[in-house]
């Protein structure tokens, strides 16, 4: 392996005058070289963004555990299917075949999509 590269080739004004004139013609932008920093200055910091408070009217959710199962992959099409059809998660399709199948769940926890909330 090379450890050694050949630097490559400087730009001679001619052509960066080129390009200059060619980006104008076209709307792009001016190319602002950087002023190299004085000693002793540090490179300019912008101030971290607030994080917005969560809102005060959110429902806490129950503890949530995971269900892994093996189902034939026509049934797996035909719930994918249906939550897209609703546009809901594959999670809201199957707890809400379970509230129909009697099973008590809490409103709260009748998230039909979670990724909304993020």
């Amino acid at each position: 392996m090379k450890t050694e590269r050949a630097p490559f080739a400087p730009i001679t004004p001619d052509y960066d005058d080129k390009l200059e004139r060619l980006a104008a013609d076209k709307g792009v932008g001016a190319l602002v070289k950087p002023v190299a920093n004085r000693a002793g200055e540090g490179a300019a910091t912008l101030a971290p963004q607030e994080r917005p408070a969560p809102s005060p009217d959110a429902t806490p959710r129950s503890d949530m555990k995971s269900l892994n199962l093996e189902l034939p992959a026509y049934v797996w099409t035909e719930l994918k299917i249906r939550a897209a059809q609703q546009q809901t998660s594959l999670k809201h399709v199957v707890m809400t075949a379970l509230v129909k199948d009697g099973v008590t769940i809490k409103d709260a926890d009748m998230i039909e999509d979670g990724r909304r909330l993020r």
